[in-house]
């Protein structure tokens, strides 16, 4: 194949520092390929897939016995019975010496090189570019050699390296107490061991187990928050990056948000989201009393995908709508904050706003009639730079301070009531594909058994 010859596929704008990985496709906003790359073209009702060769990062590498990592592949949908034309089309594109140079795949402006092509959304391109090993039998991240399969693996999650492995993870597996019971001890299974175990709280915590969490749409153990209750967590710092995540079911038919899930004793470090607003990621740290930064995540601003939680029709069936809801939240070593979906994808980015950073007030100034405006007066801004301070609206910085889980400062007004199977927290930024890759997993694992 002609070597001049290129694809470029835009799923979205980008969104952050600049990705080479993509374990499930949705981490790569931006990829340029070379045509004569093409490995081979393969099919599915409504898509076709590209994979390449020598299109990863790694060329070779020291792998265990039976993994391998997949060659590079981008998944792009079709027309349903256009894939044999799509893929024609494609390989004359690749094999012809003139014509186009470039074949682009536009998600952002809905645009593609042909008809065939359906590209509505940012789900329509999948770019897969993988770092981690696969084994070839089951398909699934490798764990490693006999001797080392399960060090990485806490409450049926692999976490992939020992850095990777959550401080604290609080899971379906040690969850002490009887069914709707009040809940006794959520024991810790991070590495920051039993120092962390949840004891005391305040409220009624109970004790859902499978055959009782099934209704609220978890298939694991959780616990069940009353609207006034909060476990009390041993203080817990993080001074700059880190990733937190967690499990929680169904709030119910027409509730509008989770509230409160995290925070501190004083009320500065909450989280997730917020009471009587659905859609709304909200967050803000210790040492910080400005209002929270707050990002609707059901839009595509800041080239992230719509996302509405939680589902509110009236729909009560568990398979007809969404009752098993994961999130993971990562703030970055630049204090860019992201949130991924159940899917992987980033359903809401918050650029960093930082102590460092200059807040701008625009102030609109009318200037003097000119003959030119015959006598309208013209319009001009100036824009003033304040400080930014400990009472600035919307920052990203401050330590995250966790002592509450179910609320923050013993707000049990707008406090998360509803049923938690798993939180956790990593002291780093894990980056968007292993984030992406731990948001799909613990979704297979506490998704509904239908």
């Amino acid at each position: 194949m002609v070597s001049n010859k290129f694809f470029l596929f835009r799923r979205t704008d980008p969104i952050g520092s600049d990705k080479r990985f993509s374990e499930g496709g949705t981490d790569i906003p931006i990829l340029g390929i070379p045509a004569n790359q093409i490995a081979f073209i393969t099919a599915g009702r409504g898509s076709v897939t590209l994979t390449f060769n020598a299109a990863g990062m790694y060329e070779t590498s020291e792998l265990f016995i039976g993994d391998s990592i997949e060659k590079t592949n981008v998944s792009i949908s079709c027309k349903e019975g256009s894939e044999l034309k799509l893929i024609e089309k494609i390989i004359l594109f690749a094999s012809r010496s003139d014509g186009k140079t470039i074949m682009k795949f536009d998600a952002v402006e809905e645009r593609a090189a042909f008809d065939d092509v359906v590209i509505s959304n940012v789900t329509d391109i999948k770019a897969k570019i993988k770092s981690q090993p696969t084994e070839r039998i089951s398909q699934k991240i490798s764990t490693g050699d006999a001797a080392n399969r399960f060090r990485n693996v806490i409450g049926g999650i692999n976490f992939g390296s020992r850095d990777n492995k959550p401080f604290l993870d609080y899971n379906h597996e040690l969850l002490t107490g009887a069914d709707d019971d009040t809940l006794t001890l959520w024991r810790n299974s991070g590495t920051g061991s039993s120092a962390y175990n949840l004891a005391n709280h305040t409220g009624t915590v109970t004790v859902q187990t499978e055959a009782t969490a099934l209704a609220t749409g978890l298939s694991k153990t959780c616990a069940q928050f009353a609207a006034n209750a909060f476990l009390n967590i041993p203080s817990v710092t993080i001074e700059d990056d880190y990733t937190i995540y967690f499990a929680i079911g169904d709030p119910g038919v027409g509730t509008n948000s989770f509230g409160v899930l995290f925070g501190d004793d004083d009320g500065e470090t909450l989280g997730f989201s917020s009471e009587g607003y659905n859609s709304l990621f909200t967050m803000r740290h210790a040492g910080l009393s400005g209002k929270p930064f707050e990002v609707d995540a059901n839009t595509d601003e800041n080239g992230s995908v719509r996302y509405a939680f939680p589902d509110k029709s009236r729909t009560t069936e568990i398979g007809s709508r969404q009752f098993c809801y994961i999130f993971v939240i990562r703030r970055d070593k630049d204090f860019n904050v992201y949130l991924h979906n159940h899917e992987g994808e980033i359903v809401a980015f918050v650029p960093a706003f930082t102590e460092k950073s200059t807040s701008k007030v625009v102030t609109k100034i009318k200037s003097k009639p000119t003959e030119k405006s015959k006598g309208i007066y013209e319009k001009t801004t100036t824009p003033i730079t304040s400080k930014v301070t400990a009472g600035s609206s919307n920052r990203t910085d401050g330590n995250l301070l966790l002592e509450q889980l179910g609320s923050s400062d013993e707000n049990i007004t707008s406090s998360f009531s509803g049923t938690l199977a798993r939180f956790g927290v990593i002291k780093r930024d894990i980056g968007d594909g292993n984030a992406s890759q731990l948001a799909k997993d613990l979704y297979e694992l506490y998704k509904p058994n239908l």
